[in-house]
């Protein structure tokens, strides 16, 4: 009887130590949220993607994104020096101290080449995230015409 006492106790501590490390998942975080592509006015020019991103890992950084909507895409960031605007790529983006990173039109963006045939408006995008120290994270983006939604990536 106290042996099988011991089997039954040793069993429950050993499920509760298991238990205890399934929830202590060290690995960074991160979670996608408001992922757009906007196809470009004329065939043939660049999509964008827009997306939000937050962190609960400190010093996190988006290194790059893969879509199965376009061929390639790069990270960039919009820039006004004086009375000119333009664009210059990225080749990380580090997440703010609060754990957000935002790609929104006017600023950071992801400029989507190739784009796909068949990705047409309302249909709906997968977006892989790549980063530094969290795996990687997928979101799905709903695809929107030129001015729609995150507004529209005329000049690129």
């Amino acid at each position: 009887m106290l042996k099988t006492m011991r089997k039954s106790h040793s069993r429950a501590a050993m499920l509760g130590i298991l238990a205890l490390l399934a929830g202590c998942d060290r690995s960074p975080k991160v979670e996608a949220a408001d992922a757009v592509i906007t196809l470009p006015a004329l065939a043939g020019q660049p999509g964008a993607a827009y997306f939000r991103l937050e962190s609960r890992a400190p010093g996190e950084r988006l290194l790059r994104i893969e879509t199965d909507a376009a061929t390639r895409a790069e990270l960039h960031e919009t820039m006004t020096k004086g009375n000119m605007a333009g664009m210059a790529p990225l080749a990380s983006a580090p997440f703010d101290a609060d754990g957000k990173l935002d790609f929104q039109p006017g600023g950071r963006h992801a400029m989507l080449f190739g784009i796909k045939p068949g990705f047409a408006v309302g249909a709906k995008a997968k977006i892989v995230f790549h980063f530094e120290k969290a795996p990687p994270v997928t979101a799905i983006a709903e695809v929107r015409g030129p001015g729609q939604g995150h507004a529209d990536h005329a000049g690129h």
